[in-house]
């Protein structure tokens, strides 16, 4: 007699996913709010030349920007491959591999709006650094959500909180903007701090290793400490352009922060998944063909 394969029995349209679904509509309905009221770039507010940062400098920046296009390709391969073999859900996997790839959107947008500004950071309210922070926040919200093996009412209800959240920025970024106030963004930088704060437990959770918090140390607390000096020492394009402490602290505000939070988290879930896939460890996460 044939040997019968049973088929697939789990459900595509699930309530989870009504429930994820309902989340990036009330997300997008802020998205939709600013595109529809934040102006486009108009004429310069001077009439002096724009301010831009050039030679090695720029290309520093450049390299240190167009990096995070090779580190979370890599970042994806070994989520998926490590959440496959430790046995995690496709709803997870889909997450966090959503979640990954809109960090690549948010740098897409960042890499815009550091271009109109001749690469000079400025703190300023314009479509693509909304763009930036609101990819930003769904790509940790989403990243964290795939490290949820099975959902309950808390990850659900916290799901609905973080796009509430994600609505409540938007609105805030757009009274920012008329207001030009930059105080208003600092909603924005609590619910980075608290999304990832969800996904350090949850990595703790998934890794059951303390050298997680070496995630938040570099992604939080380095990220902002070069943030801040970045604001305080960047120096004005205008009035008091301070081309090399600018670039330097906006470099090291992207690389050592960011992008080594990243690196670090991606090897911890790369070293898991190797002990799953051999006890000797000798083994490289790689697909298994059949």
């Amino acid at each position: 007699m044939r040997n019968f394969q049973p088929r697939p029995s789990g459900k595509i349209f699930t309530l989870n996913l009504a429930v994820i679904a309902i989340c990036f509509l009330i997300g997008l309905a802020g998205f939709g709010y600013i595109l529809a009221t934040l102006p486009g770039i108009g004429e310069p507010s001077t009439n002096l030349p724009q301010t831009c940062i050039t030679g090695g400098w720029k290309l520093a920046l450049i390299i240190t920007h167009v990096f995070t296009f090779a580190l979370i390709p890599l970042a994806m391969k070994i989520f998926y491959e490590s959440l496959k073999r430790l046995e995690w859900p496709s709803r997870s996997i889909f997450a966090s591999q959503l979640g990954l790839a809109f960090i690549m959107v948010a740098i897409a947008s960042e890499i815009g709006w550091h271009v109109t500004q001749c690469w000079y950071y400025q703190n300023d309210f314009t479509m693509l650094n909304f763009m930036f922070y609101f990819f930003l926040i769904s790509a940790f919200a989403l990243w964290s959500d795939g490290l949820v093996k099975q959902t309950t009412t808390l990850s659900n209800l916290i799901n609905v909180v973080f796009a509430i959240s994600l609505l409540g920025v938007s609105i805030l970024y757009h009274l920012g903007s008329e207001a030009s106030n930059d105080q208003f963004k600092i909603p924005i930088y609590i619910l980075l701090t608290l999304i990832f704060a969800v996904l350090t437990y949850r990595g703790y959770k998934f890794l059951q290793d303390w050298k997680i918090l070496l995630v938040p140390f570099f992604s939080v607390g380095v990220n902002l400490t070069f943030f801040f000096l970045l604001n305080k020492y960047g120096g004005n394009p205008d009035t008091d352009p301070q081309m090399a402490f600018n670039a330097l602290f906006h470099i090291l505000h992207d690389l050592g922060g960011t992008e080594a939070g990243v690196a670090i988290f991606t090897w911890l879930v790369y070293s898991k998944g190797l002990e799953k896939s051999s006890p000797s460890k000798q083994q490289i996460l790689v697909p298994q063909n059949s």
